[in-house]
């Protein structure tokens, strides 16, 4: 634990620094860890820290965040790797699920909390920085895994690298395939009286996945030059379908991402003056076959149903240069600028059997008839968004005391033809200013205490602004405003000994203007409420002889709400959506050749807002959501410094568990029951 704790991070002020000095909220997660416990993705790790809930919104496994629902729209977490931003530039989504693989991962920290004041958007309830493997980390030439389970689960690893005086080459490859948590459920299919149907059907949940990762970095003369590439594919089904009507008819819902960067940061250890230098492209692509509406939907106004065909892509270039200066005594100067131009040029393909360009009736004869451009509004008009940062570290002031000061400005702009009023040109502005102050005392070696403040946003993504022609969006040029979120935070960081370290910390957020799915305007992309909340989280972790884990509880309070769409109704002052209590257990046992791990994830009752209870729910599903816990056990055993030979037993006593779905609707998600995955590792 000794090792971990004094491994140095640099994702809460790109300078390294021990987690304990950090002026953040950090934890890290190493190789070893994410082995023993048979995580597959960082959603099931961020799960199991303090503040962290899982939660599930249409197919997408998402991740609340003290008090805060997570949809399927309004992800909240930035997503790095080795310092470069990933988010998907339609959505803004940090990819938190298996669809990005932990194959090529070194470590990850995850902080909690703002993050706007270096990063930017999307950075409001965290940021998580993976960092990637070298070749000096690999056992050997490389590491082949394989994964082989229930419900036809199947996980492939591949990884090796090279080195010479010269430069270094990485290459990884991970491919998914599940047939998913199928299962039967009521849907928002009704009859021809309005009412809910009582018979259930099969939740749709079959997904895969392949990712390639490669990363040459050069030595010498050209020491801290990088260049990493990205093919990330994917498809996956709709779950209870993406209008809450479990699809009829096969769909083919395909996605791909393309993400190339080049870094460099020069490593000039007699000097104190550094820079970087970086540019990613990204390309993101859709091949959607979406089915919305079955057959003879809304007593035969769609006789054949709802379907709609759309290939297309959007690409964004980012580009970011910062200086840094260190003044000694751990004192430093940064500042730097971002840009990043995102172009749609419309689609490959677009089409439906329904009239998606004005009435959005069916089409006689069931027949397919072009659609206009999926982001009409900006079609061959590019969003500009440019950012400006700065911070300052102080000396340890008495020795004891250090402050770091930063901020950063946001400005976003974009000409836009408005469709709905004759084709009239546009423009239209984002701009945020991203303070943060944080204050370290050094109490002594094992005792920190930090006093955080911090205020982020999110910018509304383009597929919430620009989206139109389609049954998939429905959104909001002219109203969308940014989410803001201004925290304040306590917290202490205490090494008790050599086998305890103790961390504590409380919050204070204002969340405004959260934007998510209207159901009373047709799923249009609103902001919905505003949210003030208090919260505290514990976190213990422990090594002890042959025994090593961690135990974390989180609870947050409910302090105010402002609602600002008729869709729900107040909650001022209880906590709805997610769970107020959190609690997660995790064990490892240690010996020679064999290692045991379990991890126990308690979740506390989920309150429903009044508008999600009426007449026609109530005999669906309950009033709220009983609290629940899990149990995954895994068992290893290593015959040699080769081959790992383990299995892995998620929900391990078949426990019947579910999370919320939001609003009025007659169902839950429920949770995957028990399911069993063999490993095998070897190393080459």
């Amino acid at each position: 634990m000794e090792e971990l704790l004094n491994i140095p991070i640099s994702s809460a002020s790109k300078f390294s620094q021990k987690i304990s000095d950090a002026p953040s909220v950090v934890s890290l997660i190493n190789q070893s860890q994410i082995q023993k416990y048979g995580w597959i993705s960082i959603h099931d790790i961020a799960g199991t820290l303090p503040g962290f809930s899982q939660s599930k919104d249409y197919d997408r496994r998402t991740l609340s965040s003290r008090g805060l629902y997570e949809g399927w729209n309004n992800n909240h977490l930035l997503m790095l790797v080795d310092g470069v931003p990933v988010n998907d530039n339609l959505y803004g989504t940090a990819y938190t699920w298996e669809i990005t693989p932990l194959v090529f991962t070194k470590s990850l920290e995850i902080i909690r909390g703002p993050g706007s004041a270096l990063y930017g958007s999307n950075a409001t309830n965290g940021v998580v920085t993976i960092n990637t493997m070298n070749p000096g980390d690999l056992n050997g030439i490389g590491t082949a895994r394989m994964r082989i389970g229930s419900r036809g689960t199947r996980i492939y690893d591949a990884i090796t690298g090279a080195e010479n005086d010269n430069a270094s080459i990485l290459l990884a490859f991970n491919s998914f395939e599940t047939k998913g948590n199928e299962y039967f459920s009521y849907d928002d299919t009704r009859d021809n009286g309005d009412n809910y149907l009582t018979t259930k059907r099969k939740v749709q949940d079959g997904r895969s996945s392949n990712y390639i990762f490669a990363k040459i970095a050069a030595k010498g003369a050209l020491e801290g030059l990088s260049v990493q590439y990205h093919e990330q594919h994917w498809d996956f089904q709709t779950g209870h379908g993406w209008l809450f009507y479990i699809p009829d008819q096969p769909e083919s819902m395909k996605e791909f991402r393309r993400l190339i960067s080049l870094k460099y940061k020069p490593q000039n250890l007699n000097s104190n003056f550094g820079y970087e230098f970086m540019t990613r492209y990204q390309r993101h692509g859709l091949d959607w076959n979406m089915r919305y509406y079955s057959d003879g939907a809304f007593d035969d106004f769609y006789p054949d149903g709802v379907t709609e065909y759309l290939k297309t892509h959007a690409d964004d270039l980012l580009t970011r240069a910062q200086v840094n200066y260190n003044f000694g005594s751990e004192s430093s100067l940064l500042a730097g600028i971002e840009h990043t131009l995102f172009i749609y040029n419309g689609d490959d393909a677009h089409s439906s059997n329904i009239d998606l360009n004005n009435t959005y009736e069916a089409n006689p004869g069931n027949q397919f008839v072009a659609a206009n451009p999926w982001f009409e509004f900006i079609d061959g008009k590019p969003v500009n968004t440019v950012g400006v940062f700065g911070q300052y570290i102080s000396p340890k002031m008495g020795g004891k005391l250090q402050a770091t000061i930063g901020a950063r400005f946001d400005t976003q702009s974009f000409d836009y033809i408005d469709i709905y009023n004759n084709d009239q040109e546009e423009s239209k502005s984002f701009s945020q200013f991203s303070p943060r102050v944080g204050l370290v005392f050094f109490a002594n070696e094992s005792l920190t205490f930090k006093g955080l403040a911090g205020r982020a946003f999110r910018t509304p993504a383009p597929t919430e602004m620009f989206g139109a022609n389609t049954y998939s969006l429905a959104s909001n040029i002219g109203e969308l405003e940014p989410e803001l979120i201004t925290t304040i935070e306590f917290a202490a960081d205490w090494k008790l000994n050599k086998q305890f370290n103790l961390r504590i910390n409380s919050f204070y957020t204002d969340f405004e203007n959260q934007i998510a799915y209207s159901v009373a305007n047709a799923n249009l992309s609103t902001n919905i409420y505003s949210l003030t909340s208090l919260g505290s989280e514990l976190e213990l972790l422990y090594n002890i002889n042959k025994f090593s884990g961690f135990f974390n509880y989180s609870q947050v309070w409910r302090q105010d709400e402002e609602i600002l769409d008729n869709t729900i109704t107040e909650s001022k002052d209880e906590v709805t959506w997610v769970p107020q209590q959190t609690a997660n257990l995790g064990i490892t046992y240690t010996n020679k050749k064999f290692y045991l791990s379990s991890v126990v994830h308690y979740q506390g009752e989920v309150s429903r807002r009044s508008s999600d209870i009426t007449i026609e729910t109530i005999p669906f599903r309950p009033q709220n959501l009983d609290a629940w816990a899990e149990m995954d056990l895994k068992v290893a055993y290593t015959p040699s410094k080769k081959i790992e030979v383990g299995i892995l037993v998620k929900n391990l006593f078949n426990s019947e568990n579910y999370l919320i779905k939001n609003n009025a609707y007659p169902f839950d998600y429920r949770r995957p029951e028990r399911s069993i995955l063999f490993d095998v590792k070897v190393n080459l």
